[in-house]
């Protein structure tokens, strides 16, 4: 299957470079974060939003690895299975 057909484009050049200071870096994560609504048309279900959600807090933490079930278990102790369901079914 191409990229196209997913509805995606392929990107082969890399971004330019940001310069951002720290507090402008800290405001954009909270945005991440804490407005989810940006990403809402891309889940089927609630909790794949909810997954998505803690998987981004999870990537913005100061972990040494950051897969999902260090993440989880830093976030909040809990399980790991709501941010795998959301990294495979979503758009």
């Amino acid at each position: 299957m191409q990229v196209s057909e997913l509805g995606m484009i392929d990107v082969n050049e890399a971004p330019p470079p940001l310069d951002l200071i720290p507090q402008e870096i800290e405001g954009l994560a909270e945005a991440l974060v804490h407005d989810p609504r940006a990403f809402a048309d891309l889940y089927y279900r609630t909790e794949q939003a909810h997954g998505a959600t803690k998987y981004l807090q999870g990537l913005l933490l100061p972990i040494e690895r950051t897969s999902i079930e260090p993440m989880a278990l830093a976030l909040d102790g809990g399980t790991s299975q709501a941010m795998q369901q959301c990294i495979g079914p979503g758009q």
